[in-house]
């Protein structure tokens, strides 16, 4: 009886060791004043590219033109800096999302409030601009141009919808210039335009209503068309089933980049949308915050009223709200970036403030957020989550998926402690890598292949003479044996203990398990 006690606690601990994601890779970057990275991509050479904004002229750094620059950068697969530079005029300037040319060049977007220095174009007097950049693979500035009119407008996403047109969506204030079609009452509106590679101005499109909308991110859709996410205050023009507050919206546009539907989606309080992705059936995951204690489309939010979720939606191709899932704690928690896994699962980041809930590991005090990354399977269940940051403030706004399992996320750090080193002083951009659990679903109950014993030593036994494919992996997905019509008494590799994956696959059919390593 003791034995089957110790192998029950050893079988827990691996699993609960295995589960937790580990900070794999972190690294500031700027100066001695403020940096923000608000936006990071893979390149094809294994490496990464990052927009924000710079105030420093040191450290990463070498110039700055005025107040606030875009800032742009490119680092190599060891996270080492290959060039850094900053851009605009003697007003501010920030990047906000940016794609990488097949040629290995760039387009970033962001705003402007300059009309000198790098800019060019600039419709306004101390109003802002959109603002798309056009770079070199060294980051030399080969283009820019100016879009929107007398007030404020700004970038916050793009997206290539193919080699040389691109998809732009940001905010606006204005009703002259570029801008048409505002529905009125000077209140901003999402606003979507479509440019080439050359910064040509092809079309542009005004979507909300009488009232606030606001954009934060966009998706090229399999028909040719895009779906933009951000947040809605109307209930009339372009914008149905508005609730009260602000209402998480999504809008989807035609090619020619008309308005199929706008919807809101939300309850009593505040909702906001930050990142969108399709999926290959053209439904639409959706990551966002939540300030509703459960009414309207919000349930099992964790908080008091007026605190934050990340709040996860499920969206039918034609704008119907399959399911919504609220993470988090008691405290605030606002959810910014989002990727679709390899696995089938998805991966959050934003920032918390809870210490309960869903979030452990909180390193700050009150009002110091921390980044949180959080994954989910494809069914909405939490497979892990990690806390980063130190005891100053952290935010993070964007992640993807670097490899199986591996996520980098951006963001901002005030800290210089626990899991930040390095830092260069007031916030620096933050680059961190999240290396989490396979998080895969266990079908050893369900399925009709199975093995025994679990946990195991040196041999497991197939209860099905039928078996043809075996297949063991490591917690990471790399595959330390494999065999076609393995042996029912089947003799395990020299495997040290730990938690490893065990497929078996019979007439077509697949089953996934844990199997618990346990050496005497």
């Amino acid at each position: 009886m003791k034995k089957l006690i110790l192998l029950s606690f050893f079988l827990g601990a691996f699993l609960t060791s295995n589960a937790q994601p580990v900070l794999s890779f972190q690294k500031t970057y700027g100066g001695t004043l403020h940096e923000y990275i608000l936006k990071t991509i893979p390149t094809a050479d294994g490496g990464f590219a990052f927009t924000g904004y710079t105030e420093s002229s040191d450290g990463d750094l070498t110039v700055n033109k005025g107040g606030s620059d875009l800032w742009v950068g490119k680092a190599n697969a060891a996270g080492t800096i290959e060039w850094s530079k900053s851009f605009g005029g003697t007003a501010d300037e920030e990047g906000f999302d940016l794609v990488q040319l097949s040629g290995g060049g760039y387009i970033v977007c962001g705003w402007t409030d300059s009309g000198d220095g790098d800019v060019t174009g600039h419709h306004g007097t101390s109003n802002s601009d959109l603002w798309v950049l056009r770079l070199s693979a060294n980051g030399t500035l080969l283009d820019n141009e100016c879009f929107g009119g007398t007030s404020d407008d700004e970038a916050d996403a793009i997206r290539l919808a193919s080699a040389n047109l691109m998809f732009v969506a940001g905010t606006s204030y204005s009703t002259d210039g570029d801008v048409s079609g505002s529905h009125g009452n000077y209140n901003p509106e999402v606003w979507v335009i479509k440019i080439d590679t050359s910064l040509n101005l092809l079309g542009q499109k005004c979507v909300g209503g009488t009232e606030y909308e606001e954009a934060m991110d966009l998706v090229v859709t399999a028909d040719g068309g895009c779906a933009v996410v951000g947040r809605s205050y109307s209930a009339d023009g372009d914008v149905t089933g508005y609730h009260a507050g602000s209402d998480l919206l999504i809008a989807k546009l035609s090619s020619t980049l008309s308005v199929e539907w706008a919807k809101c989606y939300g309850g009593s309080e505040t909702e906001e949308g930050n990142s969108i992705v399709q999926l290959a059936d053209q439904s639409y995951v959706v990551l966002g915050y939540t300030s509703t204690h459960n009414n309207g489309d919000v349930t099992g939010h964790h908080g008091s009223q007026g605190s934050d979720d990340f709040w996860l939606l499920k969206i039918a191709s034609n704008g119907t709200l399959n399911s919504a899932a609220c993470y988090g704690g008691s405290g605030d928690d606002q959810a910014n970036g989002l990727t679709s896994c390899l696995d089938g699962g998805f991966t959050m980041c934003g920032l918390t403030n809870s210490t309960d809930g869903d979030v452990s590991g909180f390193h700050a005090a009150f009002f110091e957020p921390d980044i949180w990354v959080a994954k989910v399977n494809a069914a909405g269940a939490l497979l892990w989550q990690r806390c980063c940051g130190g005891t100053g403030q952290d935010e993070s706004f964007r992640v993807y998926e670097e490899s199986n399992n591996v996520y980098v996320v951006c963001g901002f750090t005030y800290s210089a402690d626990y899991d930040v080193t390095g830092w260069k002083g007031d916030a620096d951009g933050w680059i961190l890598k999240v290396t989490g659990s396979a998080g895969f679903s266990d079908n050893s109950e369900t399925s009709s292949i199975s093995f025994s014993p679990n946990p195991a030593s040196s041999v497991i036994y197939l209860n099905d003479n039928a078996v043809d494919y075996l297949r063991i992996s490591d917690i990471s997905g790399a595959t330390i044996v494999e065999r076609s019509h393995p042996e029912n008494a089947f003799m395990l590799p020299e495997l040290s203990s730990g938690i490893y994956i065990l497929e078996l696959g019979k007439e077509g059919q697949r089953s996934r398990h844990q199997l618990a390593i346990v050496k005497h």
